[in-house]
């Protein structure tokens, strides 16, 4: 007990991690068992409400009255095309997530509570400086550092162009370019100051965190293709989960090393998860339009490149920690 006691900041972390660990294999287990079920159900009772809201008598007294309003109406909600319910729903996400990303900024600048939150987690962290852990997050941040965003762009480009969905590409380059901008400039608004012990040398601003925003739209577009171009169930959730876990990752690294507050990783995220949301819109949009096709016979070679991609991108991340972050270290 006294040990733990005297390494509270490390078990926090520990637990949490497990938390996460368990929450997301539980979801994984419930999505690949009754996902498909779930989703076919809720396709047929939205058929059904579509139907008896055609019957309603004060339905039909509004399409006589107001027919082109109507219409437009009605082709929202439609299942058919993707100008219906996807671009819909696709809206209802990005004014929810904005929505989210505003009041986090008041919260922020008002001093609510999450930030004492913020002072108190960031205090907690500058106890790890010295643990084991702080080796292993340096290399899990790397992955989202400029170098191998670019790599992992360039690869991906290089990948889709030799798929020839070349259509693809502008979703990737309007998701990441988007994000990065956006926190840019963000930061450039702010300028929020990054935390007193931080053990990275950094020379930009906090809020919102660059490293979990580029994680959520950069990997998470690639994780979006991968499941959009696999056509097993099962894999696309484990895909999903493990995307999931990894950006879990990469934010909560930010937090350990000090580089940013709680509130610049929910920050980054939220900006992540909006411009993620856009470069999807874009994607399915060419898609409708037959610019993109997701039915793909794969080459071995193809399947091949892949697989070299992601070693590649992995062992370039792990020489990059060895060769410039660590050295960045501060004692």
């Amino acid at each position: 007990m006294s040990y733990i006691q005297e390494n509270q900041p490390l078990f926090a972390l520990g637990f949490l991690l497990f938390l996460v660990i368990s929450v997301l294999l539980v979801l994984q287990y419930l999505i690949i068992r009754y996902g498909q079920r779930f989703l076919a159900q809720a396709i047929r009772y939205w058929v059904i409400i579509k139907r008896y809201l055609g019957k309603n008598t004060y339905i039909i007294q509004f399409k006589d009255r107001y027919p082109k309003l109507y219409l437009m109406l009605s082709q929202r909600f439609d299942l058919r095309h993707f100008h219906g319910l996807s671009l819909t729903l696709l809206f209802i996400v990005m004014g929810y997530i904005l929505a989210l990303f505003l009041g986090l900024v008041e919260d922020v600048a008002t001093l609510k509570p999450i930030v004492a939150t913020d002072y108190f987690v960031s205090a907690q962290m500058s106890l790890l400086r010295d643990s084991d852990i702080i080796n292993f997050f340096i290399q899990i941040t790397s992955f989202a550092s400029t170098p191998m965003t670019v790599l992992v762009m360039l690869l991906t480009a290089i990948v889709c162009w030799v798929i020839r969905q070349r259509y693809v590409i502008i979703g990737l380059m309007v998701a990441t370019l988007g994000s990065a901008a956006f926190t840019f400039l963000s930061k450039s608004l702010f300028q929020r100051e990054r935390p007193a012990n931080i053990l990275l040398f950094e020379h930009t601003h906090s809020f919102p965190s660059g490293h979990a925003t580029i994680t959520v739209a950069l990997y998470g577009f690639v994780t979006y293709l991968l499941i959009r171009f696999n056509q097993n169930f099962s894999q696309k959730t484990r895909i999903f989960i493990i995307a999931i876990f990894f950006m879990i990752l990469v934010g909560l690294s930010r937090i350990v090393l000090n580089e940013h507050y709680l509130s610049d990783v929910l920050g980054g995220y939220l900006v992540g998860a909006l411009w993620l949301t856009v470069g999807i819109s874009v994607t399915e949009w060419l898609s409708a339009k037959n610019k993109i096709s997701w039915q793909l016979e794969w080459a071995s070679s193809h399947i091949y490149m892949i697989w070299l991609s992601g070693i590649g991108i992995f062992i370039s991340t792990l020489v990059y920690a060895e060769l410039y972050q660590f050295p960045l270290l501060l004692s």
